[in-house]
């Protein structure tokens, strides 16, 4: 089903509810998730983390990888349940999103994806009151939202210093599990030999800006390869 994103609006939503989650099934085509660099640490313990561009082959963005292959996500179950220990914050925004104004692109307002299977009038916590008031819900919602859009802008200034470094190079994931072969092409991650060789000064600059723990935990996080592996020996075996 397509996304049907609408800008909330207190009259037009005014009676929407929003149910917990029973079903992760729109992630069982999706190897892998974006995340921001405030979530390495936690998602990197379990997914590896790597870069991919654009469809223009134009910046770049980190991904956890959550399968060995296109289309096929090992952490959704046959019953369509998550079975990861963490979440990526992208997807646990759902159904809401974050959508620039049309008048000024440093603005930012909420849109809803009334599609969405979440999205109800009968059951859940409600978006306003019979007032048209937000509910305490949706305020905490609208920060998590506001907060996320926060750590992509700090994302993006990771990244851009990671190319104006020149450490980023590629790195495609080949692998052998039950004789099947599987090749993840068009990742990137970041050099460790030309980090170990940078200036004092670029050092300390990634230092000073907080980046240093997101490129280890990044590089660390490409054992979890092995984690990947093993969830296709299960998979295959079942």
């Amino acid at each position: 089903m397509a996304d049907n994103f609408q800008p909330l609006h207190k009259e037009t939503h005014k009676n929407i509810k929003i149910k917990p989650a029973t079903s992760v099934e729109d992630l069982a085509t999706q190897h892998a998730l974006g995340v921001v660099v405030q979530e390495f640490a936690l998602a990197g313990n379990q997914y590896p983390i790597a870069f991919v561009q654009g469809k223009d082959q134009e910046g770049y963005f980190p991904v956890a990888l959550l399968g060995l292959e296109p289309n096929k996500n090992l952490f959704v179950n046959a019953d369509n349940k998550w079975e990861g220990m963490y979440m990526p914050a992208r997807y646990t925004h759902k159904p809401f999103s974050v959508i620039p104004s049309k008048e000024d692109a440093n603005l930012f307002g909420i849109a809803i994806n009334i599609d969405s299977a979440v999205v109800s009038e009968g059951e859940g916590e409600a978006l306003f009151t019979e007032t048209g008031e937000e509910t305490e819900y949706l305020a905490k919602r609208k920060k998590s939202l506001i907060s996320y859009v926060e750590h992509e802008q700090i994302t993006k200034g990771f990244i851009d210093e990671l190319v104006k470094l020149d450490l980023l190079h590629p790195q495609n994931i080949n692998v052998k599990v039950s004789e099947k072969e599987f090749n993840l092409n068009g990742l990137f991650i970041v050099d460790e030999k030309k980090l170990s060789a940078l200036s004092d000064e670029d050092f300390l600059g990634l230092r000073k800006r907080g980046f240093l723990g997101p490129i280890y935990a990044h590089l660390g996080s490409m054992h979890q390869v092995n984690n990947l592996i093993q969830k296709q020996v299960a998979r295959d075996k079942a």
